[in-house]
């Protein structure tokens, strides 16, 4: 909650491109492997849960459209303990064929009770959990007695949020955004200080490399990765008041080590550009590619329910026909949703699979009622 509400009010940051090398502060990671609350033989199947099909209350959504509970993903990030059992910022990235790699923001790990409530505990900064079928292995710093943020900077008052993922060969290529204190004081008091580029290996996560690739930044490169045939793009967002702007580079292949260049409306130029490519973003959202068209879908900011999408012939825009794919049942009173995220590593053909964050204005809720402070899955069919 506290880092939605502070990027409504990041004030605006000059930056440049940079490629200055960092060291990460160790690499030796802790990986908690924690089974699933059930046992499927075959993981990759939907059939041993029902998928409920989820009522248009109040008309929120075009009546072509069929939503349904993912029951898969919810039963499977329903955690009791050993490893991670609540967060937001829920990436994903497919790094085999049957391995998928999700990164997490502010992480709760440690014990969930049966009545689903656990013990005040702190928060780590950033987590990774490697999904293989069922089982689900966290991978974080330190013992689980005291455990620490998967990756963190070199300075102590500075640390790490997830931004997307993709692979190059035999590694993974992941941004983050790098934060640190303003020294002000109060709970807003942190600023992006820049944005940095993270090579892990594919085969145990080992972390290989970290550089910047943005300093000082405005404009947060990696929120969005998208793959085409020839390059890979990267949507960042840009914060003014009461609105999120999204902008593009872009990276020829996929090796984002490489030379990136950015839109600017007409051509693709060598410094950050701030042409606006879409208004009215989260700060954390999708963009798809499907049948030759780019799919931009994003939550409703400053606390909505309504998630969007919205639709192009090419990744730089416009994007157009805005419309409503569903809207979240559980944002009422201190509960609000966030931060919609799509997965195709989990879709099958012609469907669409959604996460969105569930989180409370009143921290201590979260200690109630684990199954607030978590991704929420839906399935969706005919959404084109």
């Amino acid at each position: 909650m506290k880092k939605l509400l502070k990027m409504l009010c990041l004030g605006v940051f000059m930056f440049s491109c940079a490629e200055d090398d960092i060291t990460p502060l160790e690499n030796n990671r802790r990986a908690t492997e924690d089974n699933a609350i059930y046992r499927v033989a075959n993981p990759n199947s939907d059939a041993f849960c029902d998928f409920k099909l989820l009522e248009n209350e109040g008309r929120c959504w075009n009546g072509d459209l069929t939503v349904y509970e993912d029951c898969h993903y919810n039963l499977l990030f329903t955690r009791y303990g050993n490893g991670w059992t609540g967060s937001d910022a829920s990436y994903s990235v497919s790094i085999s064929s049957d391995k998928i790699l999700w990164m997490f923001g502010d992480t709760f790990l440690g014990t969930v009770r049966a009545d689903r409530t656990r013990n005040p505990t702190g928060l780590v900064r950033n987590t990774l959990v490697l999904q293989e079928g069922d089982l689900l292995t966290t991978y974080h710093s330190g013992p689980i007695s005291n455990p620490r943020a998967f990756i963190s900077p070199q300075e102590p008052d500075e640390w790490y949020w997830p931004l997307d993922a993709t692979t190059f060969e035999n590694e993974i290529h992941w941004m983050l955004g790098r934060l640190g204190n303003t020294g002000e004081g109060g709970n807003w008091s942190f600023e992006y200080r820049g944005f940095d580029l993270a090579i892990l290996n594919t085969s145990d996560l080992t972390i290989k490399t970290v550089s910047t690739k943005i300093d000082d930044p405005d404009i947060s490169f990696g929120s969005c990765l998208v793959e085409d045939e020839d390059y890979t793009y990267l949507y960042g967002i840009s914060t003014r008041p009461l609105q999120k702007r999204a902008h593009l580079a872009r990276v020829q292949g996929r090796n984002l080590t490489q030379p990136w260049s950015f839109y600017d409306g007409a051509n693709w130029i060598d410094t950050p550009s701030d042409y606006v490519i879409a208004k009215a973003v989260s700060d954390q959202f999708s963009v798809l590619k499907d049948g030759g068209q780019y799919y931009l879908i994003t939550h409703e900011i400053i606390f909505g329910d309504r998630i969007f999408i919205a639709e192009s012939d090419t990744p730089t825009g416009p994007f157009l026909n805005r419309r409503i794919l569903y809207c979240t049942p559980e944002t009422s009173g201190n509960i609000f949703t966030y931060n919609t995220f799509a997965h195709p590593e989990i879709a099958t053909e012609g469907e669409l699979r959604l996460s969105y964050n569930i989180n409370s204005f009143d921290f201590s809720d979260l200690f109630k009622n684990a199954d607030l402070y978590r991704p929420k899955f839906i399935r969706i069919d005919n959404w084109k």
